[in-house]
C-alpha cells in the first residue's frame, strides 16, 4: 500500500485528485490509501512520517503549498513531493525542494498518469522488501514499509502491521538478519523497529505508530544514531 496525502483547500480539485489515483491504482494493481488535508501549515507542523507521496497545491491559506514543501523536505528527506497547481512559473523552484513534478489544474488522467509511473517506480526502488508471514492458520505476504515493528512476547514474534498483529514462532535474531537492510533496528530485547515509523524518543521509552515502546539505555545511543542516518540520508522506505 502506499499512503498518499493530499494538501489541498478546494474540494472539487481534491476529490478529483482522489479519483485520479484511484483509477490508476485499478489499472495498475496499486492500492492508495488517501488522506486529505485543507492546510499545509498544520499538515508539516504534526508530520508523522507516514506519507509516501504528498501533493501540495500552491495557493493555500496561512502558508502556500512552496514553503511547506520545504519545512516537508527538511523534516523528511524521501517522500515523494508532487505540486498540483496552475501556476506553471513555480517550476523551477519545486526542483530545489526535489519535486518530482507539477499536476496542473484541471488535472488530465493521461498526463497525471505519466507522472504516476515515475513516482511509483521511485518509491519501489527504494529499500522495502516482500516478507511472508506465516503463522500456521494464516499466511499474508507484506511490504517491510507496512510493518511498524516486530515484539518477543513469551517464546513468539507478534509483527505489528499496517494489515493488523501476526503472531508466528521464530528467532528475533533471524528477523533482524532479514530486515536489517530494510531499515529496521532493536531498541530493546523485545522490540525491533521500523524506523521509518518512529514518531518521537523521549528519555526511557518510543513512539512507533500509535504505540510507546520500551528503549533500552544500553541501546539507545546506537537506535539514535540509526535514526539519524535514516533520516539524514532521506529516509530510504
Amino acid at each position: 500500500m502506499i499512503r498518499v496525502a493530499i494538501i489541498e483547500d478546494e474540494k472539487k480539485h481534491s476529490e478529483r485528485l482522489n479519483v485520479c489515483l484511484q483509477h490508476f491504482g485499478k489499472e495498475r494493481d496499486q492500492e492508495f490509501s488517501v488522506d486529505i488535508f485543507e492546510d499545509g501549515l498544520n499538515f508539516v507542523s504534526d508530520y508523522h512520517f507516514n506519507y509516501d507521496i504528498v501533493f501540495f497545491d500552491i495557493e493555500l491559506p496561512h502558508m502556500n503549498g512552496m514553503e511547506c514543501a520545504f519545512r516537508l523536505r527538511r523534516l523528511d528527506g524521501n517522500v515523494v513531493i508532487v505540486f498540483v497547481t496552475s501556476m506553471v512559473q513555480y517550476a523551477v523552484k519545486g526542483y530545489e525542494v526535489g519535486a518530482m513534478g507539477f499536476v496542473v489544474k484541471p488535472i488530465e488522467y493521461f498526463s497525471f498518469s505519466l507522472l504516476m509511473d515515475k513516482v511509483v517506480e521511485k518509491i519501489e526502488k527504494d529499500v522495502a522488501q516482500d516478507i511472508f508471514i506465516n503463522n500456521g492458520d494464516q499466511g499474508i505476504r507484506i511490504s517491510s514499509r507496512d510493518v511498524y515493528y516486530v515484539e518477543v512476547i513469551d517464546h513468539y514474534l507478534v509483527y505489528h502491521t499496517a494489515e493488523g498483529d501476526f503472531r508466528v514462532t521464530g528467532k528475533m535474531a533471524n528477523v533482524e538478519l532479514q530486515l536489517g537492510d530494510a531499515n529496521f533496528f532493536r531498541c530493546s530485547k523485545c522490540y525491533l523497529v521500523n524506523l521509518r515509523h518512529v514518531k518521537e524518543v523521549n528519555e526511557s521509552e518510543i513512539t512507533v505508530g500509535k504505540d510507546k515502546l520500551f528503549i533500552s539505555r544500553r541501546r539507545k545511543k546506537d537506535f539514535l544514531i540509526a535514526l539519524n542516518g535514516f533520516f539524514g540520508r532521506g529516509g530510504a522506505i
